[in-house]
């Protein structure tokens, strides 16, 4: 026991001259520690900045480096202007429920897509319509709805360019959809107009109100973010599903 012991101290004894002795060496010839390392070989030029995950996100990097923090808004053209004059007619109106109405069979029914779809993954319709984007003078307006799973469930290409084989013509039919609603009414001169449409799907009022809709449509006060805080529901007809029922049946 008392060998190995005086054998541990030796070795201690022994690394600490060796250290000091190292230091004392180094420091009488004035040269540094590094200088006695051989230099490897030098980095390639495509070695990229070592950095900390403290310093990832204190400052931008990589090829993206030079892209604008607010690059998003810049791609919309620098975002719809809220506080425009809006001064809709009863003739923008007009023009723009027909045109709202020539993309629908029918009044609440889903929209049919009128471009090329080649992506059917919810990401590649989200791009442009999760919030809205104007491109090359066409708008592609924000979702009416909360985000769904499969687009093309509902929505349909208007012409798809594919050869089909020839079938025979649909049969005739007495259906006659919803047609558009009118305007909302108003307790008062001045009031608030009720909302004369169902809700049902069209929760994101902005989809045709907001900045980005039809001249016709377009609310005066986009910058407001409760429209139902003024605007209440006075439509007939509503239009969602019962609610489904539980495990054991009950609602």
């Amino acid at each position: 026991m008392k060998d190995g012991r005086g054998l541990q101290i030796g070795l201690a004894v022994a690394i600490a001259v060796a250290g000091v002795g190292l230091v004392s060496g180094v420091e009488s010839s004035g040269r540094e520690v590094a200088s006695y390392v051989e230099p490897g070989p030098p980095p390639p030029a495509s070695a990229g900045e070592a950095r900390g995950y403290r310093d990832l996100r204190a400052r931008p990097h990589g090829p993206n480096a030079a892209l604008p923090a607010d690059w998003w808004r810049l791609l919309r053209g620098g975002g719809p202007d809220l506080f425009a004059e809006v001064a809709p007619t009863a003739v923008d109106r007009a023009q723009a429920v027909a045109a709202r109405a020539a993309r629908r069979a029918y009044d609440g029914a889903p929209p049919v897509i009128p471009h090329a779809v080649d992506q059917l993954a919810v990401p590649a319709c989200l791009a442009c319509h999760d919030q809205g984007l104007v491109v090359g003078g066409k708008v592609a307006p924000v979702m009416s709805h909360v985000e769904r799973t499969s687009c093309l469930q509902c929505h349909v290409v208007a012409a798809d360019p594919r050869p089909r084989a020839e079938t025979p013509p649909p049969p005739e039919s007495t259906f006659v959809g919803l047609g558009a609603p009118g305007l909302g009414e108003r307790a008062w001169p001045g009031a608030p107009p009720t909302i004369p449409h169902a809700t049902w799907m069209r929760e994101r009022c902005e989809s045709c109100h907001g900045p980005m809709g039809a001249h016709g449509l377009k609310t005066t006060h986009p910058w407001r973010q409760s429209c139902v805080q003024c605007h209440a529901p006075s439509a007939v007809i509503d239009q969602r599903p019962p609610a489904p029922l539980g495990a054991w049946g009950a609602p």
